[in-house]
């Protein structure tokens, strides 16, 4: 997309932009937004309290990595880009907690 066609853009445009969006993303991850509340109970069935800014950037992360993995779930047993991209995005996301949890270990205990 050029940066005038960009410029000429009515919110119509974008509304039906975001809508073709969805219902390609739809045909291949379904209703998955539905799964996503069923997998994060799972994981935290006590609930989860979140009060600091480090609490909210790992969780922030593991919402990623459920997202992706839920994804790739869906458009089992298919393979395609869109899944090898899941992948390479979980990859990605569980070295970013792995930092964040490597701080944290590090400034609680330094024998690592």
């Amino acid at each position: 997309m050029s940066k005038e066609s960009l410029k000429k853009r009515h919110p119509i445009d974008c509304l039906e932009e975001a809508l073709f969006t969805f219902k390609e993303r739809n045909k291949q991850y379904g209703d998955n937004y539905l799964t996503h509340g069923k997998v994060m109970t799972a994981l935290f069935p006590d609930g989860i309290k979140l009060e600091t800014v480090e609490d909210w950037n790992r969780f922030g992360i593991v919402n990623m990595i459920v997202a992706k993995l839920t994804r790739y779930a869906q458009a089992w047993p298919r393979v395609n880009k869109s899944t090898l991209d899941s992948v390479h995005d979980l990859g990605v996301y569980s070295f970013m907690l792995e930092a964040l949890d490597s701080n944290k270990l590090g400034e609680s205990d330094d024998s690592i």
